[in-house]
């Protein structure tokens, strides 16, 4: 789909949601961002319009990184998390969105990064890995099981690992430890993630 009928497409799905918005009395800042879109767009003015569908984007951005809290995995014993952001993926890593979630044990001396990635291109390659081994090897991954999925770890440098399950084509979540994080503790996180919910929140 080309950006203008994008954009004609989240306008049409902007107004049928001013009548409900009415209804509440409840000032929202996605609809107020829909509705500034609309304003803009009667009145010609295109790019007001498209930086207003920006804003709104981003607004549903956040609540999607603030639901997929309850999909990953709370802090272990003696640990604790910082609280999530959503970042663009950076051309060189494939594009698409990350979800970042980090924890750490209170003595600050191990870090654990969670990262959940979305419609990037790294995704297809960390599958094609996942699926043939001798390919996997050769970039220094070993293939292991969390839970009922396959997981590619991979040691970083002489202390840390970082481990990677691509679920799909369009998702993937890796764990990176810091300051000689254990590899035992990053699988037991990787086994607790709710895969089927983190899907329901990034598929279309």
């Amino acid at each position: 789909m080309n950006a203008p009928k994008a954009a004609l497409t989240l306008l049409g799905l902007g107004l049928l949601s001013l009548p409900i918005a009415a209804q509440t009395g409840k000032a929202d800042p996605f609809e107020d961002a829909l509705r500034e879109s609309v304003k803009q767009y009667r009145a010609g003015k295109i790019a007001e319009a498209t930086a207003a569908l920006e804003q709104a984007k981003v607004i549903i951005e956040k609540a999607k990184a603030a639901q997929m809290g309850s999909a990953l995995p709370d802090p272990p014993e003696g640990w604790e998390a910082d609280e999530m952001k959503t970042e663009d993926v950076g051309p060189f890593l494939g594009g698409g969105k990350v979800v970042k979630k980090l924890y750490k044990n209170k003595s600050g001396q191990q870090q654990i990064q969670l990262e959940v990635f979305y419609g990037s291109t790294l995704i297809k390659l960390m599958r094609g890995m996942l699926a043939n081994e001798n390919i996997a090897q050769a970039q220094g991954y070993d293939t292991k099981r969390a839970g009922g999925e396959k997981v590619l770890v991979k040691k970083v440098d002489a202390k840390n690992f970082e481990i990677n399950m691509p679920m799909e084509e369009e998702i993937l979540v890796r764990m990176t430890g810091k300051e000689a994080a254990e590899e035992d503790m990053m699988i037991k996180l990787m086994r607790e993630v709710d895969r089927r919910e983190i899907k329901s929140l990034v598929k279309p």
